[in-house]
C-alpha cells in the first residue's frame, strides 16, 4: 500500500507492473535455446523453430537457428 504525504492510502495509483510480484513474468523463452540444444534437433525441427521465432519476433533466436542450420548442412555435405 502506498501512503500519501498526508498519511492517507493512495488508491489506484499503482500500475499492474507495480502490483505484480517480482519474477512472476518469464523472460523470453528464446533465452533458453543454446546452439548446442538447437543442434540436437533435426533440420526440419530447426526450420520450424526458426519459423516460430520469426512469427513471435524473436529475431535473435531466428538468427541462431539459421547459423545452426548452416553448420548442420556443412556437416551433412562432409559425410
Amino acid at each position: 500500500m502506498v501512503i500519501s504525504l498526508l498519511g492517507f492510502p493512495k488508491v489506484g495509483l499503482m500500475s499492474a507492473a507495480d502490483k505484480a510480484p517480482k519474477g512472476v513474468f518469464r523472460q523470453s523463452a528464446a533465452q533458453e535455446w543454446t546452439p548446442e540444444r538447437i543442434a540436437k534437433l533435426s533440420a526440419a525441427d530447426i526450420k520450424q523453430l526458426r519459423a516460430n521465432a520469426e512469427r513471435l519476433n524473436e529475431m535473435d533466436l531466428a538468427a541462431l537457428c539459421t547459423e545452426v542450420l548452416k553448420t548442420v548442412r556443412r556437416q551433412q555435405r562432409a559425410q
